[in-house]
């Protein structure tokens, strides 16, 4: 965790990204167990006052951000993600034939934005980021899998955040990851539920 101050979001449709695309699509693992459902909310609790109330997502591990469904007429200013790319990235999981694997969520760390549960399992999950974020431009961003506990509401030094988590970890939960899930969300509501769209099963290799 850097030193700094937290970056509170803002609650409102971003028009200016999505230009009336209605939907934002993601690639996930879904590890919406009690165990980390638990450890979510201790973690929540522990923050109460400086997070945003609302948080309407189940936990998730998110593998890549893929683009903004295309709409007639739309004007965004993110990459569209429509039927041929999906296809692109259909093909790219076939060839890379991973296998069901194991993740371990423990602990917890913050971003400016966001507190969340560390996951150990880079070495499952990179292939997959590579795989999925081929057809766009990721810049020098750093893949750091992750379940959030929740957006911040306030702007506070990082060393409260870390003063109110004194003492408290994540026990080790091991989750067991049989498919990938492509999710979207509503733009207008950057806050709201992940809706699934598709899944792809992971299969041991005959």
């Amino acid at each position: 965790m850097s030193d700094g101050v937290t970056r509170p979001i803002e609650d409102r449709d971003f028009a200016e990204w999505h230009g009336g695309c209605r939907h934002a699509l993601v690639w996930l693992i879904d590890v919406d167990v009690p165990a980390v459902r638990e450890a979510v909310a201790d973690a929540r609790a522990r923050l109460d006052g400086l997070l945003y109330p609302r948080y309407d997502r189940v936990p998730h591990v998110t593998v890549a951000f893929s683009g903004l469904a295309p709409e007639p007429g739309a004007t965004p200013a993110d990459i569209l993600y429509g039927e041929a790319e999906l296809a692109a990235d259909l093909g790219r999981l076939e060839a890379l034939a991973a296998e069901p694997f194991t993740l371990r969520i423990e602990g917890w760390d913050t971003f400016t934005t966001s507190p969340h549960l560390s996951v150990v399992g880079l070495d499952h999950l990179l292939p997959l980021h590579e795989a999925l974020t081929a057809q766009r431009a990721c810049g020098a961003d750093v893949y750091v899998p992750h379940v959030t506990v929740g957006l911040y509401g306030v702007e506070v030094a990082l060393s409260e955040v870390k003063a109110r988590m004194a003492g408290w970890s994540a026990p080790p939960i091991d989750v067991d990851v049989t498919e990938l899930v492509l999710a979207r969300y509503d733009t207008a509501d950057i806050l709201g539920p992940l809706t699934p769209i598709h899944r792809i099963t992971l299969m041991h290799a005959p």
